[in-house]
C-alpha cells in the first residue's frame, strides 16, 4: 500500500473516531443500476478532495457495511472492502465511477443538488 492510500486511509479512521460531520450526497441503485448497492460521494475533510463511500445499506453509514474509495486514483484498502462486495460488484462500482468523475467534481465545485442532474 502506497503512503497516500495510507495517510487517506488514516484520515477517513479520524473521522470515524470524531464522529465530523459532512455533505455527501447519497446516489441510490435507481440511478447507478448496481444491485444492493448505495454510493455516497462527497469531499473528505482536510483532504479537500473527492471520496465516494460505498454501502448496502441506505440512510445508514456504519463503518462494518461500506469502505471508501479514492478519487481520482480510485484506490481502496482491500482490508477495508465489506465482505458482501464481489469482483464483479466491485467493477460494476469502479466503471460507474469512472464514468461519472467529471460529474461528481462539477457538482462538487458548483454546490449543485445530484439529485437534479
Amino acid at each position: 500500500m502506497n503512503d497516500e492510500l495510507r495517510n487517506y486511509i488514516d484520515k477517513v479512521e479520524q473521522e470515524w473516531a470524531t464522529d465530523q460531520l459532512l455533505e455527501i450526497a447519497r446516489v441510490s441503485e435507481s440511478r447507478h443500476e448496481i444491485p444492493n448497492v448505495v454510493i455516497w460521494v462527497g469531499l473528505a475533510p482536510e483532504q479537500h478532495g473527492l471520496r465516494i463511500k460505498v454501502s448496502n445499506i441506505p440512510n445508514k453509514m456504519d463503518p462494518s457495511d461500506n469502505f471508501t474509495i479514492q478519487l481520482p486514483s480510485l484506490d481502496y484498502d482491500p482490508k477495508q472492502v465489506a465482505n458482501w462486495i464481489d469482483n464483479n460488484t466491485m467493477s460494476k462500482i469502479l466503471d460507474w465511477i469512472k464514468h461519472n468523475q467529471q460529474i461528481f467534481y462539477y457538482l462538487i465545485t458548483t454546490q449543485e443538488d445530484i439529485n437534479e442532474w
